[in-house]
């Protein structure tokens, strides 16, 4: 189902905060900002969709796996969830659409692919095409980061916030044997958020963007629950911090319920 279908009467009063308009204070607060989360249905977007709303912040989110829309739908009915492939450009066309006409003050990108491959194999067939893992961990997130920089931009203007976060799900642990092809979307990745942090300063946007860094710390604790993650991200953001570490809450794979291979979104 794609998100025309899911589409549903969305107006801006959703968004009003009961105190009247935010009013800008040093560092960021939640409440009463609309967050978008892609990737949303699973692991540390769902813990992030949950800790927004803790926080008072209105909340889209995206997936593309219809029993799990359906179980954050009833868990966590307060988002606004849709169905969304972000690999098919139709689809994040349907989901700007979805978007237009509602302010918009950051973005979380978390959706994300990781594939085990076998380069000294030949004709071996992989689990993913090399462009589906290369179109969701790296085209993907810059494509929608462009679409929606207009809004990020007038919400920083505003003094709302104006925020862009590369988080991917299989970014958890550090190089690995098996993914050279999500590592080298997560390096493109990384070079995407310190060129538009550069961009976005030389234009006066006031765009602000984090970039998750891999996990490296092979003594973190396996057993870090997923929203402790999300509240340590989150206070990344109110802080202004640029990076983020996976192993700010330790590694996430046991919490994942296993490896990180597949799609995580």
């Amino acid at each position: 189902m794609t998100v025309t279908a899911l589409h549903t009467a969305f107006r801006p009063d959703w968004l009003t905060h009961p105190g009247g308009p935010l009013a800008w204070q040093p560092g960021l607060t939640w409440r009463g900002l609309h967050v978008l989360v892609t990737g949303g249905t699973r692991g540390l977007g769902r813990a992030l969709v949950k800790a927004l709303l803790a926080r008072g912040a209105a909340v889209t989110a995206t997936g593309t796996d219809e029993a799990r829309l359906a179980a954050a739908r009833r868990a966590l009915p307060e988002a606004r969830w849709l169905a969304c492939d972000l690999i098919d450009p139709a689809e994040r066309r349907d989901l700007l659409q979805a978007l237009a006409g509602v302010p918009l003050d950051a973005v979380i990108h978390h959706a994300g692919l990781k594939a085990p491959r076998d380069f000294g194999a030949p004709g071996t067939a992989d689990e993913a095409p090399l462009a589906d893992e290369l179109d969701l961990n790296l085209l993907a997130p810059i494509a929608l980061t462009q679409a929606l920089w207009p809004a990020l931009r007038q919400s920083a203007a505003q003094r709302r916030a104006g925020i862009v976060a590369l988080t991917p799900a299989p970014w958890a642990r550090g190089p690995h044997s098996t993914s050279p092809v999500q590592q080298a979307a997560q390096a493109g990745l990384q070079a995407f958020a310190q060129s538009l942090r550069l961009h976005s300063e030389a234009r006066g946007d006031g765009v602000r963007v984090l970039c998750a860094q891999p996990g490296v710390n092979s003594a973190c604790d396996p057993w870090a629950p997923l929203h402790d993650a999300a509240n340590t991200l989150l206070d990344a953001l109110e802080d202004g911090e640029e990076e983020w570490t996976w192993d700010a809450a330790g590694s996430l794979q046991r919490s994942l319920g296993g490896s990180l291979v597949g799609r995580l979104y």
